[in-house]
């Protein structure tokens, strides 16, 4: 699984990419996110996350983090639905400050 990094106070716009994790002829049709921290498993998507709801973008699924507690690591969680109805999922740990 990838490591983002992130300082507190940043605001910043993240990318899924799924290019290459498509079936033929099918495209992201929605994504739905959740933010958990990995130290007690504790659900901090409204902290964390702008939108539980992924931005689609040609093959990304896009959300920005908007927050965090300093030295605290989350696990980023997407669930993508393509076009077909198929579901994609993809996860990553944000890392926020100096960890």
């Amino acid at each position: 699984m990838a490591t983002i990094n992130k300082q507190v106070a940043e605001q910043i716009t993240y990318a899924f990419e799924f290019k290459d994790k498509l079936p033929t002829g099918a495209s992201l049709a929605s994504g739905t996110l959740s933010a958990i921290d990995v130290s007690d498993n504790s659900d901090q998507s409204t902290v964390v996350l702008d939108s539980t709801t992924a931005t689609i973008s040609g093959t990304q699924a896009r959300f920005r983090a908007k927050a965090g507690t300093d030295g605290s690591k989350y696990k980023i969680t997407l669930v993508a639905t393509l076009d077909n109805n198929d579901k994609l999922e993809e996860d990553v740990i944000l890392s926020v400050g100096n960890i």
